[in-house]
């Protein structure tokens, strides 16, 4: 009896972290990563209220992913740096790999006492995105040896001259050819011939040569923002903005900057290592919340409206079909403090709260001298234009208690299909 216990007991244990460990990788591929750049109250902003990541690599496994990148092979010398004793250097296509720790590496290496080689991966015509902001998280090859690492993008049309980047740019978010801690940005229009044009731009890079870094673009028709570590650098307007769609590049290559080469051995120089990279666009079903507008807010799983029951203070807020239309189905948000708005009801002119903290508890109305945490909301966008409506003090979202109509809204922890709302602007 004694040895059956023992025996069930490691069952359980066996069972239940198996268990475990699966509701684990759950949570882990359910995680929404968020763009990394910090405004000036040091929070960092959540794009995911107007944009969702809509490509990325984090570089698991051994393989990388051909279906996203190439493997850049130079079919003859790149461009020689006789400044650093570098006669020729090409991009090669072992000098490229995943280390199975979640990193591509992209090596350099001296292969005569005047020749380097590299390692680049390009997404040409695999990813080609046109705007949206793209971060990548590096930690730098050693500029010092006489190799740099860079995060860039290129066009298709980039040497047609016209005198604007419309029809296609080299956008250099940064190239680490300086042993100081500084960078700079270049973009390059109208080929690179006769007609190149060039706009550079340093911007200081604290710590750039220790351990890794983000760097990001945001770019829409207007403008390219660079940014370091969350913060804001450099922008460029006019005609160095594409209009068209561009191949992502991480590379190492020969420094045209700083560095010393002629003395490094016959042998490897040293590695970048890429953790990410990451590319956000601006969901098109996005709808901010409008305090000027009047709104019903639909669920999601029931497709139904919420709407208070009649007039009065504690009246049951329901779920209700296209057939009710009247104002107890409409609601204007009133701002409070952001990111916090009150759910006022249009016919009665209430407030919407919670009287306990608890799952499943129901939702009722309030007057509006009820201005505290429990009448506060925040609306998180989670996209295809929805939000989650999340109560300030319970922490716990706005849900249809079921699929049918004239039942109670609740709160609750869960952030399925029944927690999310379309906010429906009326005529």
């Amino acid at each position: 009896m004694k040895n059956e216990f023992y025996f069930l007991t490691i069952l359980f244990l066996i069972f239940g972290c198996a268990k475990d460990n699966s509701q684990v990788q759950k949570e882990e591929n359910v995680i929404k990563h968020q763009p990394f750049i910090v405004v000036s109250n040091q929070k960092t902003i959540d794009l995911g209220n107007e944009w969702i990541e809509v490509w990325s690599d984090e570089f698991d496994g051994t393989s990388l992913d051909t279906s996203k990148w190439t493997k850049t092979v130079s079919t003859k010398s790149r461009a020689a740096r006789p400044e650093l004793g570098i006669k020729s250097w090409f991009w090669v296509e072992d000098h490229a790999w995943l280390n199975g720790n979640g990193q591509l590496v992209l090596k350099s290496s001296k292969v005569t006492t005047d020749k380097m080689y590299c390692g680049s991966v390009d997404s040409r015509g695999k990813y080609e995105p046109k705007y949206g902001y793209m971060e990548a998280r590096i930690k730098i090859a050693d500029t010092s040896k006489g190799n740099h690492t860079a995060f860039w993008l290129q066009g298709q049309q980039q040497g047609n001259v016209d005198g604007t980047g419309n029809d296609g740019a080299e956008i250099d978010i940064f190239e680490s050819a300086w042993t100081s801690d500084y960078t700079k940005s270049v973009i390059h229009i109208d080929g690179y011939a006769a007609d190149h044009k060039a706009n550079t731009k340093k911007y200081d890079t604290p710590n750039i040569h220790d351990g890794y870094h983000i760097y990001g673009l945001l770019w829409d028709e207007n403008k390219l923002e660079i940014y370091y570590d969350g913060e804001h650098k450099v922008t460029y307007e006019g005609i160095w903005v594409p209009q068209v769609k561009e191949w992502l590049w991480l590379s190492v290559g020969a420094s045209f900057g700083d560095g010393d080469f002629v003395s490094q051995p016959i042998g490897d120089l040293s590695i970048a290592e890429v953790d990410y990279v990451r590319v956000w666009e601006r969901d098109p079903l996005y709808q901010s919340p409008n305090t000027s507008d009047i709104i019903r807010l639909r669920n999601k799983e029931s497709n139904f409206y919420f709407r208070v029951r009649g007039e009065g203070d504690d009246v049951e807020v329901q779920q209700t079909d296209n057939s009710r239309t009247g104002d107890w189905t409409h609601w204007k948000l009133v701002e409070n403090m952001a990111p916090y708005y009150y759910i006022k009801n249009e016919g009665t002119q209430k407030l919407i709260r919670s009287l306990v903290n608890e799952n499943n508890a129901q939702v009722y109305t309030k007057p509006l001298e009820n201005t505290g945490s429990w009448t506060q909301w925040e609306f998180i966008y989670v996209g295809e234009g929805y939000f989650l409506i999340k109560n300030k003090e319970t922490k716990k979202y706005l849900r249809a208690s079921s699929l049918s109509n004239d039942s109670p809204i609740v709160l609750g922890t869960a952030t399925d299909n029944y927690a999310q709302w379309k906010i429906e602007t009326l005529e």
